[in-house]
């Protein structure tokens, strides 16, 4: 009960720090396939009845390397994306596919100030929609380490599946690939196949961090939008 209290303390004295200044900041991300993934891979290659599938899925999971992305915050306002160069060659499986799990062409926005979080997708359907983030519900436990000099505690959702290192040293619930909710900053996040983690923090820089609320697409909600996917699956796919 001790821990818990000190982490809410903490949080909440650092909020009051920070709220007082104008914080922002730029967060630089790299994803790579989880370790988990790669061992599940790796135990059943052999069994895997198409041999043919063997060197594409070695690109996948073994060769990889890793995507680029960043969080940028100012005012309780962030916006996260996964970088757009050209050096994903669009010939690479294992990149392409990395970069779509990262996040792909998908901007994640955050506004705490109004509650709001949204994400954009233009990749999925050929036009642009604009939905809600999905609620998170984390459990957070007193498991801690660090991480780029920063002390993080670990927090789970999903039963387990997502894992989640944040930092109450830095009062921003947001993180990479649209993830929320905790009482800091993410440094580390295990989600699906992929792992990201911040290499890089710039808080309060010289430069000034301009966020806007994303545009150009159909704004629906989230029930809605799932409904338009599944239906674009049926007309290519069948039922």
């Amino acid at each position: 009960m001790k821990n818990k209290f000190t982490i809410v303390l903490l949080f909440f004295t650092t909020s009051i720090i920070w709220g007082q200044a104008n914080f922002s900041g730029i967060i630089e991300y790299k994803s790579r396939m989880n370790k988990t993934s790669v061992d599940k891979y790796l135990k059943k290659r052999d069994t895997l009845s198409n041999k043919k599938l063997i060197p594409m899925l070695n690109k996948v999971y073994l060769y990889a390397g890793s995507i680029n992305s960043t969080l940028s915050f100012t005012n309780g306002e962030a916006l996260f994306v996964v970088e757009n160069k050209l050096d994903v060659d669009i010939n690479d499986l294992g990149q392409r596919v990395l970069k779509t799990v990262s996040g792909g062409e998908r901007e994640y926005y955050f506004n705490d100030k109004n509650k709001t979080y949204l994400i954009k997708d233009c990749e999925a359907l050929g036009e642009c929609f604009i939905f809600d983030n999905t609620y998170l519900e984390w459990q957070l436990t007193q498991e801690s380490k660090t991480i780029n000099g920063y002390k993080a505690y670990k927090a789970t959702r999903s039963n387990g599946e997502v894992i989640a290192w944040y930092t109450p040293s830095i009062p921003l619930g947001f993180g990479p690939k649209g993830e929320y909710g905790l009482p800091g900053l993410i440094l580390e996040l295990e989600i699906g196949n992929v792992i990201f983690n911040a290499t890089k923090i710039v808080l309060n820089p010289k430069e000034t961090i301009k966020i806007e609320e994303p545009k150009g697409g159909k704004r629906v909600s989230k029930e809605e939008y799932k409904i338009i996917v599944d239906k674009a699956k049926k007309s290519v796919f069948g039922n």
